[in-house]
């Protein structure tokens, strides 16, 4: 979601030193408003945790992700809850699959790597949110960010698509008793590896899951 030319700020230099330092373990809430081309707007609330070599999402359309990094790569694990099926795409399928993966941007709804291709709104300090705003890849962004937790208070992006709007609602250190947890009570779900969605073709939830990853741009829509 971001990439191309650099254009360099004076906020350049912390950007860079930031994105190379580990993260901060938190769990953190977002409300969406997702507005597509036409005008129509879908609300949801997201749900974060994240610690050094796992970030889970909560979504409100009922999946969750829970991505993993090890010495093999990074992996994911999608829960269609309301399905009852997990998918689980190993690091290998995911390279086959030529996915392009940021791990700061799993976490973090925006590449920290791309911070420096913003203008900062006034003076850029690290200890103090900032606003920064620009385009990156084609996208407007204007992004209201926090360098202690190294996460958006507030993320807008809009694009030839519509718009996304990000904006943070809750942020602990660990996540309190009774918010859920991403893949709790699993146990009994059908798991399926997207390795072998070419068999499985003419299954609903496979065509449901091939239908998120083109959304994603992982696959060619047929």
């Amino acid at each position: 979601m971001v990439g191309g030319a650099a254009a360099g700020t004076s906020s350049a230099p912390s950007a860079l030193a930031a994105h190379e330092q580990a993260r901060p373990d938190l769990a953190a809430k977002f409300r969406v408003s997702l507005t597509l081309a036409g005008g129509h707007t879908q609300r949801q609330q997201w749900q974060l945790t994240r610690s050094a070599n796992e970030i889970s999402w909560i979504k409100g359309d009922g999946v969750e992700e829970i991505w993993r990094r090890d010495r093999s790569g990074i992996r994911l694990e999608r829960v269609l809850r309301a399905d009852r099926h997990v998918i689980d795409y190993p690091a290998g399928e995911l390279r086959a699959m030529t996915v392009t993966l940021d791990w700061q941007e799993l976490g973090g709804l925006f590449s920290e790597a791309a911070l420096a291709r913003l203008k900062p709104s006034g003076l850029a300090r690290q200890d103090r949110p900032q606003r920064l705003q620009g385009v990156v890849d084609g996208e407007k962004i204007d992004l209201h960010w926090d360098p202690i937790a190294r996460l958006p208070i507030r993320l807008a992006r809009s694009g030839r698509n519509g718009r996304v709007l990000f904006e943070r609602t809750a942020l602990h250190q660990a996540a309190p008793a009774g918010w859920p947890q991403a893949g709790d009570g699993v146990e009994d779900f059908q798991r399926l590896d997207a390795a072998d969605f070419g068999d499985m073709a003419d299954k609903p939830v496979v065509r449901k899951a091939l239908a998120r990853d083109q959304k994603a741009g992982w696959r060619q829509a047929h």
